[in-house]
C-alpha cells in the first residue's frame, strides 16, 4: 500500500505507476559519482508491505520519465534545498555524489549542476 506524502505536482496516473511500483524503478545507489539527472518533479510516499514493515520514499522522475528512489535523508534534504534555490522551478540537473560520515558510513547526496545551466 502506497501512502503520498508529499508531490511537487499532480502526476498522471501513468507517471504515479512510475514512480511507485513500477519494476523500472532504480535505486539513487545505482547511479554512478558524477551522473547527473534532469530532476522533473518527485513523489514523497510511505510504502507499506504485506507483512507490515513501511520505508519512507522519494520517487524522482527525469525529463525522459526514467525514475530513481531513494531513502536517503541526506539525499531527499539535498533535492528539496535545490527546489526551493530554483524557485521551484523544474526541471533542474542535480548530480549524484557520496560522501563519508564522521563514522565512517557511505552516503549519497546531490548537488545542482551549475555545469549544465547557464549561469550568469
Amino acid at each position: 500500500m502506497i501512502k503520498v506524502m508529499g508531490q511537487t505536482r499532480e502526476f498522471t496516473p501513468v507517471e504515479r505507476y512510475l514512480l511507485t511500483v513500477a519494476p523500472t524503478i532504480r535505486t539513487v545507489k545505482s547511479l554512478n559519482d558524477g551522473d547527473v539527472i534532469d530532476v522533473a518533479g518527485y513523489l514523497e510516499f510511505i510504502d507499506e508491505k504485506e507483512d507490515g514493515t513501511t520505508t519512507e520514499l522519494m520517487s524522482i522522475i527525469t525529463t525522459d520519465h526514467a525514475v530513481f528512489s531513494t531513502q536517503s535523508v541526506t539525499f531527499k534534504r539535498s533535492i528539496k534545498d535545490i527546489e526551493t534555490a530554483m524557485q521551484g522551478c523544474f526541471p533542474f540537473p542535480v548530480k549524484k555524489i557520496t560522501g563519508q560520515s564522521k563514522a565512517g558510513r557511505d552516503y549519497v547526496d546531490c548537488v545542482l549542476d551549475i555545469d549544465s545551466l547557464k549561469v550568469e
